[in-house]
Formats: structure tokens, sequence, C-alpha cells
């Protein structure tokens, strides 16, 4: 987990620019990345959307796992609800056509019952008019209480 707070840290610093961003970019882009999260946890009943929020050529890290768009669609119906129990998230937009998305959420598995934590960090860059996913590292692991 220190892992990520580093690599944000060196992508806010390492994208800084010239380029202003306006209080109503910000909050769009925060917006638009809770709404996807939001559609994420709901799972398979969501795929098409959760699909769009993708680039076709995304570089997609999940527990050591690299996966490609076409094995998140193939696997896409299988995705499970989540049933959240606590979140935290954090949206900051870079430049005005790329962002930052960080989110960590617990919830309980309906598949095992176990307590399980989540964490997302996603490189989303606005690409003729919508923003997709073009980087995504998932953690995933069992909670330890």
């Amino acid at each position: 987990m220190k892992y990520i707070y580093l690599i944000l840290a060196i992508i806010i610093f390492s994208c800084n620019t010239n380029e202003e961003m306006t209080e109503l970019e910000q909050n769009e882009f925060e917006k638009m990345a809770q709404e996807w999260n939001n559609k994420y946890v709901l799972g398979s009943e969501y795929l098409e959307e959760i699909l769009f929020g993708l680039d076709e050529n995304i570089d997609m890290w999940e527990n050591g796992k690299i996966w490609t768009y076409r094995e998140v669609e193939k696997f896409g119906s299988h995705l499970p609800k989540k049933n959240v129990i606590e979140i935290y998230n954090d949206q900051k937009l870079l430049k005005k056509n790329l962002g930052y998305d960080y989110v960590s959420l617990k919830y309980i598995s309906t598949m095992s019952g176990d307590t399980m934590r989540e964490t997302s960090s996603r490189l989303w860059k606005l690409k003729e008019g919508d923003w997709k996913i073009i980087r995504m590292n998932n953690l995933i692991k069992k909670e330890v209480e």
C-alpha cells in the first residue's frame, strides 16, 4: 500500500503543467470517476457501463495478473456485486485530459462471506470526449480481523 502513495506522488509531480484546470472541471472529473466506481461495485449488472469506462488498450494489473480488455469483457458477466461497508476515494485531475483515481473498498464477499479489502489506482484519459481508464492496478485481499 505504501507504494501506491509513492506512485501517486510521482504521477502528480511528473504531470505538473501550466495548463490551468477549473474547479468545475475537477468536480466533473470526480463525479464521473465516482459514478463509474459505483457501477463497478454493483457488478455485472452494469457491465456495459463498466466496459465503456475502460480503454480497449488498458494496462490492468490485479493481484499480480495482467488483464486485457478482452479478458475483462469475457469475465465481466461473473463480476460480483460488492456489499461495501467502507469506502475511501480520491480523484485528482492532473491535466485537462488526464486524471488519477484512488479507491479503497472494504466489503463483504457475496461468494465467501469474508471481509475483503480492494484497493484500486486508475489513470484516466479523455479520449474523443469520453473518459477512459488507460491504466489500472487492483489489489484484493482478505481483511485480517
